[in-house]
């Protein structure tokens, strides 16, 4: 379950590789051994997501498997 949190961390944010010519994409940083932060990249002072790290799992397998 994603826990909606506000931005109080330093982290190195990653981009995807599919992001458009604008940058507009989602963003992906490790917050802690745990957890999975996820936030809008146009909205970046807005609040985050937060995933335990084998929820973010299961979603990303999730969407692999609905892709194929």
């Amino acid at each position: 379950m994603a826990a909606l949190l506000q931005q109080s961390h330093a982290t190195p944010w990653r981009r995807s590789s599919y992001s458009s010519v604008q940058g507009n994409c989602v963003e992906v940083a490790g917050c802690r051994r745990c957890d999975v932060v996820v936030r809008d990249s146009k909205q970046r002072a807005f609040a985050v997501l937060r995933f335990a790290r084998r929820d973010w799992t299961d979603l990303l397998v999730a969407l692999i498997r609905q892709g194929n």
